[in-house]
């Protein structure tokens, strides 16, 4: 059995609680010497100009990425397909209601166009050769007809809009596949954070071996990490996916020494059974383990703490050697121990 140090455990909670919950918006990037050419495809307008499976099959044609990557056009049986998906979709008499919702809320996408500029200027201050992928908006049919709400890799972005109408939006995708408590996050402004989340994923390094739930933790903390640089005035709730009463009350520092007291006599960190895993990683309306006002995916919330820590408190550290190194050696020193290391959050810089 797993040994735990009362001060151990007291030393992270202090840890925890030392990190700023209000901190004051600071964009520290010098971002005078980095230009981008990006350019958003408005592919949804086109859509529904289109009268012929011909003129969708040269649209194709002429964005041979989004054709391929995308729709997949090579893998499937036959080129034929993407083209009837297309058409389908634009001569369903609902879609021109979704369409006309689509171009009232982003008719104009300048603020979208801009907020993609500077995370991509913060990703290559940190990452000189990161090239921007090519991102293109359609509308899907809240997926019903091909792709889904996002599609994100190194080389393209593809953003089907009329999930990200707000909650208010009259057309919403089926509960049982996005509950509530998910759909409440999907609003404009949450496009391109959510794009970042993926994108970090290319440069987050993980050690496959390392099942535990602490590894995932730390995986999930510096992807978190990773965005808050990329779009270092986001709200924390826009961020996490929280709503303010929850964020409040997982700040508190009360509740965050009891949060943290349970999962160390719970002995969930060094836990590698996937059920542990759904229960504090995974998406949920709340942790009823431990009570109904902890939300879902709450170890995500604490590795992205721990890591904001362990940056604070070593400040030579760069972003891309911590997205480099699968578990910091602090993190590894309490993966090897069995315990939490005082030197954790006692350690001065």
């Amino acid at each position: 059995m797993i040994k735990y140090l009362f001060f151990a455990l007291v030393g992270l909670a202090l840890l925890l609680s030392a990190c700023s919950d209000t901190e004051t918006c600071q964009d520290l990037v010098n971002m005078a010497d980095i230009s981008l050419d990006l350019k958003i495809v408005r592919l949804e307008q086109t859509f529904f100009q289109l009268k012929s499976r011909d003129q969708i099959k040269k649209l194709l044609a002429d964005h041979p990425q989004f054709a391929e990557e995308y729709m997949h056009r090579s893998r499937l049986p036959s080129d034929t397909i993407p083209v009837d998906q297309i058409f389908s979709l634009i001569n369903e008499p609902y879609m021109d209601t979704v369409y006309q919702d689509v171009q009232a809320k982003f008719r104009d996408i300048t603020q979208l166009k801009e907020a993609f500029e500077q995370a991509f200027k913060h990703i290559k201050f940190y990452y000189p050769d990161f090239k921007p992928p090519k991102i293109y908006t359609v509308i899907t049919g809240l997926g019903a007809y091909f792709g889904s709400d996002l599609y994100v890799s190194r080389d393209l972005i593809v953003v089907s809009l009329e999930f990200f109408l707000g909650t208010g939006a009259r057309y919403r995708p089926p509960v049982e596949q996005l509950p509530d408590y998910v759909w409440r996050r999907y609003h404009p402004q949450s496009i391109v954070p959510t794009c970042m989340l993926v994108l970090s994923n290319a440069f987050n390094q993980t050690d496959l071996l390392d099942k535990s739930i602490l590894a995932e933790m730390i995986y999930f903390g510096k992807s978190y990490y990773f965005v808050e640089k990329m779009m270092p005035c986001l709200p924390d709730s826009i961020l996490t996916g929280y709503t303010a009463e929850e964020l409040a009350n997982i700040n508190n520092a009360e509740n965050r020494n009891y949060l943290w007291n349970h999962f160390i006599h719970k002995q969930v960190l060094f836990s590698t059974r996937e059920e542990s895993k759904r229960i504090y990683l995974n998406e949920r309306p709340y942790v009823a383990e431990i009570n109904n006002k902890v939300p879902g995916r709450i170890g995500r919330w604490f590795g992205w703490r721990i890591v904001q820590k362990y940056m604070e408190r070593n400040p030579k550290v760069s972003l891309p050697e911590l997205m480099a190194n699968p578990m910091p050696a602090n993190f590894q020193s309490i993966r090897l121990s069995g315990r939490l290391s005082v030197g954790m959050s006692r350690r001065q810089v």
